[in-house]
């Protein structure tokens, strides 16, 4: 991505036995999923991680003015600001251990395979992008995986929700994310009752994903990208529309103990605007996406790129909303060199996948936001016939 800054190569990943002793240690029964699909259980589990991060030369906005500032310039300008903030891309090594909020659920009839879904949420929510509306709703993906018989494990990324939040712009970046993700899913492949881990990423956590694949290649035996095209030109001008605000101004009851460095989108307008189309959404379901929010800090923004290396060959299900506006700036159906609209045109980030095994699924009247549309049951059973499918 020409605008933001090149992943660079992680060090090797170091060993997971932290998360196995305290797995039992802060073990609690979540509610989100009905007990009729799954049994889940959530756990703070202690991540080791070693990252290369990026050198940013930022310090946190000393006010809301200073962050409008810096977002209008970084992104009406980004090669002259990223001359600036990120210089020739010098690294520090991140090397510490940090506390994860995480949930597994198991299927009360798995399947044969023993399917794990590794899901990721996107950059303006916590977990709950997987558990949409509570039990019984139809936009609780975690539900659907569950009653095909996949377990479940989703967590609320670093800096998100009920996991540490550490310093937002010299920890909190996207490999260090990366990284904390390539950890749990080793963690997941130890248990020996998973035969087979699909991985499953939205927005921000579909761009982690595609960075872990390009690193690691067939780290997992199938991805799922939702929320994501190549169309890297329509992102800055997406995010400007965000009306970036430091969390804690925004909602200082729930983020007021977060530096300035969080930031969250302003409010339900930029919510719809960014993630919805109008009127192909229940409007209760903006709502809850509103009072759920999370945001980015600034080191997630600044380094959100991945260089595509072709390593990774395994299947990979690509599903994104026609409407998206975010990736595609509204239409996602536009062609783009020999590819017929820009979701098919996501296959040039991934080389090394046989054209037998790269598959996309376009919801019609959806925007960004494929789990919060009233396209969304349909989008599901779309995804999970895909992994039926699958030899």
């Amino acid at each position: 991505m020409p605008f933001l800054v090149k992943l660079l190569t992680l060090l090797p990943l170091l060993p997971l036995l932290a998360l196995a002793q305290n797995e039992s240690d802060s073990s609690r029964t979540r509610s989100e999923v009905a007990p009729s699909v799954g049994k889940c259980t959530s756990s703070i589990l202690p991540v080791s991680i070693v990252a290369n991060n990026t050198v940013l030369n930022l310090d946190p906005p000393k006010d809301q003015q200073a962050l409008t500032d810096f977002i209008l310039r970084w992104t009406s300008d980004p090669a002259s600001v990223n001359a600036v903030v990120v210089g020739d891309g010098k690294t520090a090594l991140n090397n510490n251990t940090y506390q994860i909020w995480t949930t597994l659920c198991l299927p009360s009839k798995p399947d044969a395979k023993n399917t794990v879904e590794f899901l990721l949420h996107a950059g303006g929510s916590d977990h709950t992008h997987w558990t949409l509306g509570g039990e019984g709703s139809k936009y609780n993906y975690a539900e659907t995986a569950l009653k095909a018989g996949h377990a479940v494990f989703f967590y609320d990324r670093l800096g998100v929700g009920k996991s540490q939040k550490p310093h937002g712009i010299k920890e909190v970046q996207t490999p260090t994310n990366m990284e904390v993700g390539a950890q749990l899913v080793k963690y997941l492949q130890g248990k020996q009752q998973f035969k087979r881990v699909i991985a499953v990423g939205h927005s921000y956590g579909s761009a982690t994903l595609t960075g872990l694949v390009n690193v690691y290649g067939n780290f997992v035996d199938a991805t799922i990208l939702t929320g994501l095209t190549s169309h890297v030109q329509s992102f800055l001008p997406g995010l400007s529309t965000w009306s970036h605000s430091i969390s804690a101004e925004n909602d200082p009851k729930r983020f007021g103990s977060l530096g300035a460095e969080y930031t969250v989108w302003n409010n339900v307008i930029n919510n719809q605007q960014n993630f919805f189309s109008y009127p192909n959404y229940d409007p209760a379901i903006l709502q809850t996406t509103e009072s759920n929010k999370w945001g980015l800090t600034l080191g997630e923004m600044l380094t959100s790129g991945a260089l595509p290396t072709g390593k990774y060959s395994n299947p990979m299900l690509v599903v994104t909303g026609d409407q998206d506006y975010l990736t595609c700036g509204g239409n996602c159906m536009q062609a783009v060199g020999n590819y017929s609209n820009f979701v098919d045109a996501t296959k040039e980030l991934f080389s090394g996948i046989p054209g037998d095994k790269f598959s996309t699924y376009i919801p019609l009247n959806t925007g960004h936001n494929i789990n919060a549309h009233l396209s969304t049951p349909e989008t599901f059973a779309r995804i999970q016939k895909w992994i039926t499918d699958l030899a």
